[in-house]
């Protein structure tokens, strides 16, 4: 399980924050549960959660992702965010090493 975390670190609300999960060939999707009804969809390893309408300064919101591995290897867990403030996207990694 993976926990994505978004904190606006901003002075002023944040607005429309999308957010985007990238999985490596060697994952699938289980499932997500997050601070929205309808967490997200799923497009074969690219998970996007519903946008959040805003956020407080200081404020955070995290998702739970679940996932399989189904191959081996050191993967990389990529996440995404943007939101109307911003100029540019955000992009973390988390480095997994799966074994079978």
């Amino acid at each position: 399980m993976y926990t994505v975390t978004v904190t606006n670190q901003g002075s002023s609300v944040g607005t429309n924050i999308r957010v985007e999960c990238t999985l490596p060939n060697e994952e699938e999707f289980v499932s997500v549960d997050g601070p929205i009804p309808a967490p997200a969809t799923v497009d074969g390893k690219v998970i996007r959660f519903a946008p959040l309408p805003s956020l407080a300064p200081k404020d955070r919101a995290s998702w739970h992702v679940r996932v399989r591995g189904v191959g081996e290897g050191d993967v990389r867990f990529r996440t995404t965010m943007i939101s109307d403030q911003m100029t540019s996207v955000v992009e973390e990694t988390e480095s997994t090493n799966i074994y079978k």
